[in-house]
């Protein structure tokens, strides 16, 4: 009976040289066995974010671009008041005490939906419409607005509400502006801690 002997191989995961038991051995040992086979099922779970995320319709994208923008909306402004009440420690809701308001809605104006001039952290009272102001004649949008000029300037306001062209969200420009918020994100809690 004529018995070959196998080449040494490179271990996939270590990158050391071993005789492999068989042709198809890839690793040199049951613990390298254990650590490639993680390290692929990582890049297979990283394969199939990336393609849910190429077939997410852009609807659906947008909702989760907002979600680490508000966020970092609320973070951002974590030392000031309600934008438009100026309560500080409004009563806690089903899913918090903060919301991150627009002055000029997403609905009307949806190519402001990022514009980190246009959002401020409001209370959950005034952001669903149920303003303190409104028995006193005042609008929660006009104290938003007075509020947000103090903050910000006349120029940069003003420069909300002039006219601008429609955007049309490409699926790449949303990855990158979740990407650039998840990291300003970061950025902002550990300089705070």
């Amino acid at each position: 009976m004529l018995t070959t002997t196998l080449k040494e191989k490179t271990c996939a995961q270590c990158g050391t040289q071993f005789r492999p038991f068989s042709s198809t051995s890839r690793v040199c040992s049951q613990i390298c066995a254990l650590r490639w086979v993680r390290v692929e099922k990582k890049k297979e779970r990283a394969l199939d974010r990336k393609k849910k995320q190429d077939q997410m319709p852009i609807r659906e994208l947008l909702a989760e671009v907002q979600v680490p923008f508000n966020a970092w909306i609320r973070a951002r402004d974590a030392d000031l008041p309600c934008v438009s009440c100026g309560v500080v420690n409004p009563p806690m809701t089903t899913g918090g005490q903060w919301d991150a308001g627009h002055f000029l809605s997403r609905g009307a104006y949806p190519e402001l939906r990022f514009n980190e001039d246009n959002v401020a952290k409001q209370c959950k009272s005034c952001n669903a419409g149920s303003g303190k102001f409104a028995h006193k004649e005042r609008t929660v949008s006009q104290r938003f607005e007075e509020e947000l000029r103090r903050r910000i300037g006349d120029e940069r306001v003003d420069a909300l509400k002039c006219a601008h062209p429609l955007h049309k969200w490409e699926r790449d420009e949303l990855i990158a502006i979740k990407a650039d918020f998840v990291q300003r994100l970061k950025q902002l809690k550990g300089a705070t801690k």
